[in-house]
């Protein structure tokens, strides 16, 4: 009864896990108490046939199907601390949650540098799990949105009286007259005097000034406070649990405030 009562237990378990390694563990413990049931009714070439079978073989199978659960694609415009190229390597500090994640869930992932504007389409297509990066959600979004994970605020750069600029996608290009499809653009835009300001974020301004392409400018705040998430692709709402699970969890022990502290100050 007791061996009964545990391999039902142990079915249940590995069902309702939503990490595929914990699942895994739990089909394996399934067997093996299987085996030991069947040994104990006198059955023991059916309880090593189940030892062998359902708890070694099997077990090993998933476990190598595991390192084989594909990607997780992210779709990403660059953005200084969020998530940028440094020579060869990606790092910031969503890569850091991305790359923890994607281990937690047994994925590997590959990065895809687009525009701002890119990322919605490609969720959207499936081409794309997560959107990433310089990514504030606008209202025409139609995507999952993860918690908070950055806060900033919008602010309008001014050079001169000309027509300003915007990152086209981005909230706040509607204040704008003028579009660009990524950031670099619309900074050479401004260094070059083709426009006389730009609608940009706080974190998009400090990247800009880090970098020196701006220097003496006035900036005025055009918004509350906004903030960046990761987009999740709408029909990817299993992966969008997973990953507001596994956010919480960096929350509740400290480690997404670090995470803050290291790279924003």
């Amino acid at each position: 009864m007791i061996l009964s009562a545990l391999a039902f237990g142990l079915a249940l378990f590995a069902l309702t896990q939503r990490r595929l390694l914990w699942g895994v563990l739990g089909v394996g413990a399934h067997s093996l108490t299987l085996a030991g049931l069947y040994l104990a009714l006198s059955a023991p070439d059916v309880a090593l046939t189940e030892a062998a079978v359902g708890f070694g073989l099997v077990t090993l199978i998933y476990l190598l199907a595991l390192r084989r659960t594909g990607k997780l694609v992210v779709a990403a415009c660059p953005l200084y601390p969020l998530l940028y190229q440094e020579g060869e390597r990606v790092a910031g500090l969503e890569w850091e949650i991305l790359e923890r994640f994607a281990r937690w869930c047994h994925r590997d992932v590959e990065i895809l540098w687009v525009s701002r504007q890119e990322i919605p389409r490609l969720l959207q297509t499936g081409e794309a799990h997560v959107g990433a990066g310089g990514f504030l959600p606008a209202p025409e979004d139609k995507a999952l949105f993860s918690r908070p994970i950055v806060s900033t605020k919008l602010v309008c750069l001014k050079l001169n009286d000309g027509p300003l600029g915007a990152i086209a996608g981005e909230p706040g290009q509607e204040l704008a007259s003028i579009t660009y499809e990524d950031a670099a653009e619309l900074a050479h835009a401004l260094v070059r005097g083709e426009i006389g300001g730009a609608v940009v974020d706080l974190l998009r301004q400090r990247e800009w000034q880090l970098h020196r392409f701006i220097s003496d400018v006035s900036d005025t705040t055009i918004s509350e406070e906004k903030w960046f998430t990761f987009a999740v692709a709408p029909d990817e709402e299993e992966l969008w649990k997973s990953l507001e699970e596994f956010l919480d969890m960096l929350e509740k022990t400290g480690v997404l405030e670090e995470l803050r502290r290291r790279y924003l100050g």
